[in-house]
């Protein structure tokens, strides 16, 4: 992998973590891309001194510039995972590990060319929002009051937990009910998921 694809990897990585636990660390970067601790440590403090990450003790996020860096790399993403879904028949839960290499071939120039020939969507699979140009208005599991909601987006798309939602038929747009009982437990038709504290944040929920 070279070294502009390492970096919008590293860029994507705390770009996800900080949008679904409003901060990255060390440990979880390095495992998101399977790279040791040191290695992770030293380019992120390239990253740092290049003023595209800030970090506060254990906490990394993406500075302004950082930020702007992200957005068309969390583009080709999304897109990436739209066209692996609709044209490669990659199963929903594996499409964000699935297209870590399409999404570098993507060239600026041809994105709206890709999309448009893709129905121009406006969400990945995972409802996420491939145009970055808004606030979403959800709310994340683990501080839902029980009742019923319709599952909006799942933010930091872990194939395990994607997983477990497939295997339950709980994808974005789909009704779900919350129930709280020391842990949070998602339930359908087709059976019940407890979450664990991370996990409950990272899947949003509107009424």
């Amino acid at each position: 992998m070279n070294f502009k694809n390492n970096e919008e990897d590293y860029v994507k990585t705390i770009y996800s973590l900080c949008e679904a636990f409003s901060s990255a660390n060390e440990n979880q970067i390095s495992k998101d891309l399977n790279v040791s601790m040191a290695t992770a440590s030293e380019y992120l403090s390239k990253l740092e001194k290049r003023n595209i990450i800030t970090r506060n003790n254990r906490n990394i996020c993406l500075t302004p510039q950082g930020y702007i860096m992200a957005i068309p790399i969390i583009k080709k993403h999304r897109i990436s995972e739209v066209f692996a879904v609709k044209m490669l028949e990659v199963p929903w839960e594996y499409s964000h590990s699935a297209v870590m290499d399409i999404e570098h071939t993507i060239d600026d120039k041809y994105f709206e060319t890709f999309a448009r020939n893709l129905g121009n969507p406006v969400k990945c699979p995972h409802g996420n929002m491939i145009y970055l140009n808004g606030e979403v208005k959800d709310v994340n599991a683990r501080v839902a009051t029980p009742g019923k909601y319709r599952i909006n987006r799942i933010v930091y798309e872990n194939s395990g937990i994607l997983k477990q939602l497939a295997d339950l038929g709980m994808y974005p747009g789909t009704d779900v009910n919350i129930i709280v009982n020391n842990v949070t437990v998602l339930s359908n038709a087709n059976g019940e998921l407890k979450l664990s504290l991370p996990w409950a944040k990272t899947i949003r929920l509107v009424k």
